[in-house]
C-alpha cells in the first residue's frame, strides 16, 4: 500500500513554488485550441506518470495535468478515496494550489475544485469512485474533450477537460492492471466518454440543445459524465425556491446575512473578495481573505465547506493553528476565514 495519506503531488517541469508572484489573472477573449489530440498528450506524458498511479492499490483519483502547446506533462496529484469523509483539490495558477500549473499567466488563480465522493467501503480492485468538478466561476469555464463549455461536472469514470492551455486527465486508480507498461494499450482500455445532461439538476442542461440517448448498448460499461452547473453568479437569486438554511458573513465592520435555497447550494455558493464571488461587498475589507476564498457545497447528503487553496486558510474557532481543508457543515457551524472574517451556516427550520 502507498505510503499516502489522503494527498499526494508531484510538481514537473521545473516548477517551483513561491518562484512567482500570484498576480491577477490576464483574461482572454477565447480559449485557443489544443495543438495535439488528447490521445497524443496523454501517450506522450504516460511514461510520467504511470509507475506513480500503478502503485497506487487503494481507490482514488490521479488529476493529471499536461501542457497541451509543449506536451510535456505539468504536474500529478493523487486522492486517496476515504470511508465516510469527501476529500477536495484545487488545481490553479497560485502556489497554494494542489495541482500548480503556472505556464500559463491567463489561467485564473484558482480554477477548479476538485470533490472526491466517499467510498462506502475501502477495498483493493476495481473501485467505485465518484467525483464532482467545479469550475470556480472563472471567465472562460472549462471544456470537455469536443471542446464544448461547461461549468462543471459529475462523473463516475474517467474524464477529460481542457483547461486554459492545459489538458487535465482524471483517472480513477486503485486497480494495477489499468496501467500497463504501453501507453497506447493503456489509452485503449480507457472506456468510452458519454457526457450527458443532468436534465434534473440543470434544465437544458449546461449545454443547451444536447439530447439524451435513446437506448442503445455498449459492449463495456461507458464513462459516465454528467455536466452540472458550477457556482453561477447567484448573489441576486441565492434564495431561489425554498430558503434551506441562512448564511451569516460577520467581518471587523460588518456583519451580512442571506438566505440561501437548495439550488445554489447543489450549484455552489463562492466566498471570497472577489466582485464574482457572493456577498463580496460584505467582506471586501477584509485583505487577509482570498480573492477566492470557500467554496460551500451540496454534493450527495453532506453539506461541504471547501478551502480554495486561500493564502491564509480556514480554521475552526479557536485553533489557530490546523487549517482546515474540507470540513462537513452540521448545524451552527462556523468557521473563520483569513484573520478577521467569520461564516456560521444555520438550517432552516424543518
Amino acid at each position: 500500500m502507498v505510503a499516502l495519506k489522503t494527498i499526494g503531488v508531484s510538481l514537473w517541469d521545473g516548477q517551483l513554488r513561491g518562484g512567482v508572484s500570484n498576480a491577477p489573472t490576464m483574461y482572454r477573449s477565447a480559449a485557443r485550441p489544443p495543438t495535439a489530440s488528447f490521445r497524443e498528450l496523454f501517450v506522450e506524458a504516460y511514461g510520467k506518470f504511470a509507475e506513480k498511479c500503478r502503485a497506487f492499490d487503494e481507490p482514488g483519483l490521479a488529476i493529471v495535468a499536461v501542457d497541451a502547446n509543449t506536451g510535456r506533462p505539468a504536474g500529478l496529484v493523487r486522492l486517496a478515496a476515504r470511508v465516510g469523509r469527501p476529500v477536495s483539490a484545487i488545481v490553479g495558477r497560485h502556489d497554494h494550489c494542489d495541482l500548480y500549473l503556472d505556464n500559463d499567466a491567463r489561467l485564473p488563480l484558482r480554477q477548479l475544485a476538485i470533490v472526491l465522493a466517499p467510498v462506502k467501503s475501502w477495498v483493493r480492485g476495481k473501485p467505485e469512485i465518484h467525483y464532482r468538478v467545479f469550475d470556480l466561476r472563472t471567465a472562460d469555464g472549462i471544456r470537455d474533450e469536443e471542446g464544448r463549455a461547461l461549468r462543471g461536472l459529475r462523473a463516475e469514470g474517467p474524464a477529460i477537460l481542457r483547461c486554459g492551455d492545459y489538458a487535465l486527465f482524471m483517472l480513477p486508480i486503485g486497480d494495477p492492471t489499468d496501467w500497463p507498461e504501453q501507453a497506447s494499450d493503456a489509452w485503449a482500455m480507457h472506456p468510452e466518454r458519454v457526457y450527458l445532461d443532468e436534465l434534473t439538476h440543470v434544465p437544458g442542461g449546461s449545454l443547451p440543445g444536447l439530447k439524451m440517448p435513446q437506448g442503445g448498448v455498449t459492449a463495456t460499461r461507458p464513462s459516465v459524465v454528467y455536466r452540472v452547473a458550477g457556482p453561477r453568479d447567484t448573489s441576486v437569486r441565492l434564495a431561489a425556491g425554498d430558503a434551506t438554511g441562512e448564511l451569516e458573513i460577520t467581518s471587523r465592520d460588518r456583519r451580512v446575512t442571506f438566505a440561501v435555497g437548495e439550488e445554489a447550494l447543489r450549484d455552489g455558493v463562492l466566498l471570497g473578495r472577489y466582485a464574482r464571488c457572493d456577498a463580496a461587498a460584505g467582506v471586501a475589507e477584509d485583505n487577509s481573505m482570498s480573492r477566492v476564498h470557500l467554496l460551500i457545497v451540496h454534493v450527495d447528503d453532506q453539506l461541504l465547506a471547501i478551502d480554495t487553496a486561500s493564502s491564509r486558510g480556514t480554521r475552526v474557532p479557536g485553533n489557530d493553528t490546523d487549517h482546515v481543508r474540507v470540513a462537513v457543515i452540521d448545524r451552527d457551524t462556523e468557521l473563520v476565514l483569513g484573520k478577521k472574517t467569520s461564516v456560521r451556516w444555520r438550517w432552516s427550520a424543518s
